[in-house]
């Protein structure tokens, strides 16, 4: 692609996520699907140039998955939501999972698991910490 052609191409989408109609579009979708934005939406859309990618990138990464379902992808939305304890992010995962086909069960899994994931390094951090610790703490014994 010649030099001028990818400089236009930028300079287009660029301009697309700058503009306000866009942006007025995605939210009117959002808001048709969901009722409405949402806190994090909602104060995204004040910077449109912002706004505007991130709703991009959340359809082709939620809505569009490359390799694997819809469901899965909230599936794993949702284990990810569980670890870090995002309260916002596990209310919309869990009602689009839930319109993607899966279960309550299947909810409840994958929030174990990531939970069980979360213990274990949590732990394995901790007692890497308290290993090295005790052997500051077996070395200063030796010396006194």
């Amino acid at each position: 692609m010649a030099e001028d052609k990818k400089k236009k191409l930028v300079k287009q989408a660029k301009a697309l996520m700058a503009d306000e109609g866009l942006a007025d579009a995605l939210s009117q979708m959002i808001e048709d699907q969901r009722g409405q934005l949402g806190f994090l939406l909602s104060t995204l859309k004040k910077r449109q140039k912002t706004f505007t990618p991130y709703v991009l990138k959340s359809m082709s990464v939620y809505r569009e998955p490359a390799a694997i379902d819809k469901k899965t992808a909230e599936l794993a939305a949702i284990s990810a939501a569980t670890a870090l304890r995002c309260e916002h992010c596990l209310d919309a995962h869990m009602g689009r999972a839930m319109e993607e086909g899966a279960s309550l069960e299947e909810i409840l899994d994958v929030m174990l698991i990531s939970a069980a994931i979360c213990e274990s390094s949590t732990l394995s951090v901790a007692f890497r910490k308290f290993k090295q610790f005790e052997g500051k703490q077996e070395r200063q014994a030796k010396k006194s």
